[in-house]
This record gives structure tokens, sequence and C-alpha cells, in this order.
């Protein structure tokens, strides 16, 4: 989970670890990362730590966001 001590900011600690649940699988290729408002309530984070995370992801290759469709895993 996320520690509101650390150094490290928090939109940085979520993005690690949904980050660590791509990398593992969990979240596949091709498939709908959790929504803004499910990242903010499996997490207890602000909308915008929420939305900071995603954007870190997508900043990392790691997801893209379709219009209107959502924010999904990338092929690897």
């Amino acid at each position: 989970m996320v520690d509101p001590l650390s150094p490290t900011p928090l939109y940085m600690q979520v993005a690690d670890l949904l980050a660590a649940r791509i990398e593992s699988g969990e979240l596949r290729a091709g498939k709908p990362i959790p929504s803004e408002s499910q990242i903010r309530g499996e997490y207890g984070v602000a909308r915008g730590t929420a939305r900071a995370a995603v954007a870190e992801l997508r900043n990392r290759g790691l997801v893209v966001t379709i219009h209107a469709r959502g924010t999904f895993v990338v092929e690897r």
C-alpha cells in the first residue's frame, strides 16, 4: 500500500504498485487497468493522485489511453 509519510510522492507510489501488477501479469496486455475511481478506492488517494499515477504509467510506456474507451496495458 501507499505510505503518506514516505519521501516518494503518492502518485509515484501508486504508479509503482500498478506497474508491478502489470509486470507480474496480473494486469495483462490489451486489458484495461483499474479506473481512476477504482484506484482511488483501492489505494485511498485523491482523484488528482490517481490521474497523475496513470499519466506516469503512460510516460513509462506501460499503458495507452483511448478516448472514451479507457486505459489499457500495452503489448510488450
